[in-house]
């Protein structure tokens, strides 16, 4: 199967929530587009990161530039970035925060692998982080499954819809493109 270059979002008209931040010059692809970070040519290559000293807590959540940012890049398919962008967050995160950054984390990772045809991957990070998700909903107890914006069981039945046709016993190049649903991130308050 031919992996395209360059990922493209699922809806490039999606909305932002961090649009002061801009996109990086292009969504790296590992094996196809240079390092971000370790590649004098990578998009990121000599930039320092800048976190805040006290990560503010999930209750805080649309004050928090690196998640609203990590939820833009998900959203328009810059799903290493993503990654990226969570887990600074991830590494000060405790409990419920933690599993819950965990969880986005893995999903984007495995658009990553969803993009790079790599099934295995796709299945494994799907089920992982999918799974991290609905741990965090039975943990939150809120009746609507709501975590730092996101409806997460109304983001799960989506996710599990778009990733189930990969769990078939026979994938082909039509299982790439068949997007009925699209796995993406709508924050509310």
């Amino acid at each position: 199967m031919d992996t395209p270059k360059q990922a493209k979002p699922f809806d490039p008209n999606w909305q932002r929530y961090c649009p002061q931040k801009p996109f990086p010059l292009y969504r790296h692809i590992p094996g196809v587009t240079p390092h971000p970070i370790r590649d004098p040519s990578g998009h990121s290559y000599g930039i320092e990161e800048v976190h805040d000293a006290e990560p503010l807590p999930p209750e805080f959540w649309q004050q928090n530039e690196d998640y609203l940012y990590g939820v833009d890049l998900y959203n328009f398919a810059y799903w290493w970035e993503a990654h990226e962008a969570w887990e600074g967050l991830w590494h000060q995160a405790e409990d419920t925060y933690r599993l819950f950054l965990q969880g986005l984390i893995q999903v984007s990772a495995s658009l990553i692998k969803y993009h790079m045809r790599m099934l295995r991957p796709l299945r494994t990070l799907s089920t992982a982080g999918r799974d991290k998700l609905r741990q965090v909903v039975v943990e939150c107890n809120n009746v609507e499954g709501n975590y730092m914006g996101l409806n997460l069981p109304a983001f799960l039945d989506t996710a599990d819809a778009f990733f189930a046709p990969f769990f078939a016993d026979t994938i082909s190049e039509i299982t790439y493109h068949q997007k009925s649903v699209k796995p993406l991130i709508l924050l509310k308050d």
